[in-house]
């Protein structure tokens, strides 16, 4: 079954991106969102040997220029950092949303809604991080919170901004009750369900997915994202499916998870990436 991976993080590693394009081929998936956080996340995730670069925005761009059928990219805005115009710069760039990650402020601070005023009229869906953060590395005098990253401020955010494409990384975590809630009931906030294997996942039994996936239109709402090693897709690809066989999903629910419901939230700025990739 044809996918689309929105949470794939550039890794500083070794051929890296040809091993990353085989495993993709090998699984089925036709394009992948890749995320460069920048030197505060140097090393992260990486098991082979280390290349010695930065995965930044920059790296993902030049990654998306030599494989533009493969791979979109999601820029990384740090809010309370980087400005609006950053998120300008993005788009003119070609990448085809956002990544919010370690902001200095609370999501529903309003020092931030002209950043997402402005993705909304790009409409550039933007990736939320939440849950606990373990830093690669102590990061003294960053004010790093993952209060600041809990699920329930996107609450104000979809309030004010109704047709902002929010994604809510690895469904809060700890918080996924509020998370699922938050799909429910907003028409514009999804959830991806990536994390390590198994992760925050290995206390939710398949008879608790079934329970929480109760409502009608949840495949509607949940999207594939990995956010792992290229070794580890294939596992998560199979924690995916055992969730969606615990909520009873048919195929063409299942052919949502993975590939129409960000397909439909991408299909304007992807366009817009490939063709700013070719100029």
């Amino acid at each position: 079954m044809k996918k689309i991976d929105i949470h794939h993080h550039l890794l500083e590693e070794t051929s890296y991106v040809d091993n990353l394009l085989r495993t993709m081929d090998r699984l089925e998936i036709e394009q992948t969102g890749l995320i460069g956080l920048g030197p505060l996340f140097s090393k992260m995730f990486v098991k082979g040997q280390y290349d010695g670069s930065c995965a930044d925005d920059s790296a993902v761009e030049k990654v998306m220029k030599k494989h533009p059928d493969r791979f979109f990219g999601l820029g990384y805005v740090r809010l309370g950092v980087d400005s609006v115009r950053k998120v300008d710069e993005l788009h003119d760039r070609g990448f085809a949303g956002l990544k919010f990650h370690i902001p200095k402020t609370r999501y529903d601070a309003e020092d931030n809604f002209p950043v997402y005023e402005k993705a909304q009229l790009y409409g550039m869906p933007c990736l939320f991080h939440t849950g606990i953060v373990k830093m690669p590395y102590p990061c003294p005098g960053e004010k790093i919170s993952s209060f600041n990253m809990d699920c329930i401020h996107l609450e104000a955010v979809a309030q004010e901004f109704p047709v902002l494409k929010i994604i809510i990384a690895h469904l809060g975590v700890q918080n996924y009750l509020t998370a699922l809630t938050l799909i429910r009931l907003f028409g514009n906030i999804y959830a991806d369900l990536s994390g390590t294997t198994p992760g925050w996942r290995a206390n939710i039994s398949p008879d608790d997915w079934k329970r929480l996936l109760w409502f009608p239109d949840a495949h509607k709402k949940i999207i594939f994202g990995t956010d792992v090693h290229y070794s580890e897709i294939a596992s998560n690809i199979n924690i995916y499916g055992e969730i969606a066989a615990a909520a009873g999903w048919n195929d063409e629910m299942k052919r949502n998870m993975y590939y129409n419901n960000i397909s439909q939230l991408l299909q304007q700025t992807k366009r817009r990436s490939y063709e700013r990739s070719q100029n």
